[in-house]
């Protein structure tokens, strides 16, 4: 099996990863932070507090008490979009984006709020040079994806954050693609918020992810529970991170997280994804009966798409795992409108999404076995 589903999440994970949970668990050290003044209690509220450390060292953003940890990046931008925007306020994104952007922005738009969508290049960019052509008065926001989960292909963050802080607007980034394979940092931002998912390219488990904010916001609360303090009050405490962390957290998987991270930090990969990426891209643009969704320059999210001339996606997906062992990602991507802009709305898109723990080896299998299948 050659798994290259790793934009879905990743399958391969630092042992350190999973020794950090399983010791989490069974040391019985980690009680439910902030909920009592024992050992164990404050065990995990100090545990909580170095993952915040580790993931704002790793991102570059000063003050680690601005790191929200969430359940995953779907929680995590649906609590800052919910949060800052209501009617008549209006939002500025892209085709491009995943449905975890796309359908809380339609909730906004429901609710009397309004969109304007920036369309592609033939290269699949985010035009960047529109967005000043959709700015009105009522407008909020930017919310953008730092690289496309089916093409890959990376937003110019920079100039996107020059035109926002120029038109004194928040941008919001959707880092599902790029946190852990591609490097950023947050000392290139103001008034911005980075959401980031734990389980894909910084290999933490399932159920990890969170935001960095860097900025000054209006946020009102999303959702209410416990919090360990002022218990008496109506409502969720309005300071940063418990305002987007009601209930108990996930202490053993984000510690799980920090794992993961550290072995980043330790160990970069971004050279070695690239290379690979580089590789199957190439590889693969030898085959004149495939049709791509991918265009390598210089610098791509570790993602190649394509389809397979006159075949549906969904069979070249089954039949390269029945017949090659190869795992891969096919469908809608949870990225209708990029699919509607390319024409494969029913069709579908065959994506092979790599990671750090792949080898040139399993690229030039399966490079042999998308030349074989297109052959058949």
């Amino acid at each position: 099996m050659i798994y290259l589903d790793n934009g879905a999440t990743s399958l391969k994970k630092p042992k350190a990863v999973a020794d950090a949970v399983y010791q989490a668990i069974v040391s019985e050290d980690y009680g439910n932070p902030s909920r009592g003044s024992y050992d164990q209690s404050l065990n995990a509220l100090r545990a909580l507090m170095e993952v915040r450390m580790t993931v704002a060292d790793y991102f570059s953003l000063d003050d680690p008490l601005k790191v929200v940890l969430t359940p995953n990046i779907t929680y995590g931008l649906n609590f800052v979009i919910k949060s800052l925007f209501k009617a008549p306020d209006h939002i500025i994104t892209s085709v491009s984006e995943h449905n975890s952007v796309l359908r809380p922005l339609y909730d906004l738009e429901e609710r009397g709020g309004s969109l304007s969508f920036l369309g592609l290049n033939e290269d699949f960019s985010i035009k960047i040079a529109d967005i000043e052509k959709h700015i009105n008065k009522n407008t909020k926001a930017i919310v953008i994806t730092a690289a496309s989960n089916v093409s890959g292909r990376i937003t110019d963050l920079k100039r996107v954050s020059e035109i926002a802080r120029a038109n004194n607007l928040i941008l919001i980034i959707d880092g599902a693609q790029s946190a852990g394979c591609l490097e950023f940092s947050m000392k290139d931002f103001d008034q911005t918020i980075f959401c980031f998912t734990g389980h894909k390219s910084l290999h933490g488990p399932q159920g990890t992810g969170g935001c960095l904010i860097k900025g000054d916001f209006a946020f009102d609360q999303v959702f209410a529970g416990g919090s360990g303090f002022d218990s008496f009050s109506k409502h969720q405490p309005n300071v940063l991170p418990e305002l987007f962390e009601p209930g108990t957290a996930n202490v053993p998987s984000f510690l799980g997280l920090k794992a993961g991270i550290e072995e980043l930090i330790k160990n970069p990969p971004y050279k070695k994804i690239q290379d690979l990426t580089r590789l199957l891209y190439t590889e693969l643009k030898k085959n004149d009966k495939l049709e791509f969704y991918t265009s390598f320059t210089h610098e791509n999210a570790p993602v190649v798409s394509f389809n397979i001339k006159d075949m549906a996606a969904n069979e070249v997906g089954q039949r390269l795992y029945d017949e090659y062992g190869l795992c891969v990602r096919t469908g809608s991507h949870c990225a209708p409108l990029f699919h509607k802009w390319v024409g494969t709305e029913d069709r579908g898109i065959v994506r092979l999404s790599l990671s750090s723990y792949n080898t040139e080896e399993e690229i030039m299998k399966a490079v042999k076995a998308i030349e074989e299948l297109s052959n058949k």
